[in-house]
């Protein structure tokens, strides 16, 4: 699933579950030098919304008669929170009415959260800024867009340093995120908690190799995995989803035997679902960004694999 732009352009992914055919679910990702990119599970482009240079990507799903799902994105053309709507058939309609004003200098990972009452986005910057925004939809009349929000900034914290990845945990209302250079931490998800940072595992050199870059969560009933990019070192870390966060084991994805297809090396952002997504992906797809595609040369782009491989290969 390549980009349109060269150079260091694919960022990072978010995985659609279309509600009534798993089969159809899509694959959103970030062309940071100029906007959206819509894939299918075989890889192909279902659609291209230039929104800008917008860098991280996530979602959640809305109880609404004609929206399935909300994504957000951190866009660095405006230094603002860009939203889309996606409808039932994973169709993203830029919301361009409800842009959200950061006041970051550069608006860089960004993850969503639900809290069971609300929508929140959690934003960062370069220089460790942390934002935790909520969403209300408002049903603005007078909006030229098709559904709209308006957000209230709840919380802001900081980190000691460049962070970027971040993923939240709905069901424990936990955030994960990554602080580039040192490490993975955990804190409430909950605006009115401390943001007192918990950690997980500081980078070593070898299991978590700097920068610590993409995040995500396979939730599996009550338990389940979190899954982290080392990009120092081309691996991807997996560690319980559950405190202590006990480190279960990390892989490493090679070119393919037959050199069809390259292996992942230098991964920015990656996205991971334990729904079922047909026989290739019978119990769940992780969709990393590549950050070297070779074969066949081309420009950046995304791989699956499935959750099935790792299974296999760290005794899951």
């Amino acid at each position: 699933m390549p980009v349109n732009s060269g150079d260091d352009a694919a960022d990072d992914p978010a995985i659609w579950l279309n509600p009534s055919d798993p089969l159809k679910s899509l694959i959103i990702g970030t062309d940071k030098q100029a906007g959206i990119e819509v894939y299918n599970l075989a890889g192909q482009r279902q659609q291209f919304v230039a929104a800008g240079r917008t860098n991280n990507v996530d979602l959640r799903y809305l109880k609404h008669s004609r929206w399935s799902a909300l994504a957000a994105a951190s866009n660095r053309s405006s230094n603002s929170v860009s939203l889309f709507a996606v409808d039932f058939d994973g169709e993203l309609f830029w919301l361009q009415d409800s842009e959200i004003g950061t006041g970051l200098t550069e608006p860089y990972g960004l993850c969503m959260y639900d809290d069971g009452q609300a929508l929140f986005v959690f934003v960062n910057d370069t220089d460790g800024s942390y934002q935790q925004w909520r969403l209300n939809d408002t049903g603005r009349p007078d909006s030229p867009d098709p559904i709209s929000f308006d957000a209230e900034l709840m919380r802001e914290f900081s980190v000691p340093s460049q962070p970027e990845g971040c993923v939240a945990d709905d069901a424990y209302q936990r955030l994960f995120i990554g602080v580039e250079n040192e490490g993975i931490f955990a804190l409430s998800a909950d605006f009115r908690a401390a943001a007192d940072l918990q950690t997980v595992m500081e980078i070593d050199g070898s299991i978590l190799a700097a920068d610590v870059e993409g995040m995500s969560l396979y939730a599996r009933g009550a338990g389940g995995y979190v899954l982290v990019s080392s990009q120092g070192n081309y691996s991807y870390a997996v560690f319980d989803r559950l405190p202590p966060h006990a480190y279960r084991g990390s892989f490493v994805v090679l070119d393919r035997p037959d050199g069809r297809v390259d292996g992942v090396q230098e991964t920015d952002g990656l996205a991971v679902t334990s729904s079922f997504l047909g026989p290739d992906y019978p119990t769940g797809l992780v969709v990393l960004q590549d950050g070297y595609n070779t074969l066949p040369e081309d420009t950046q782009n995304f791989k699956f694999l499935s959750w099935r491989s790792i299974v296999e290969a760290l005794n899951l």
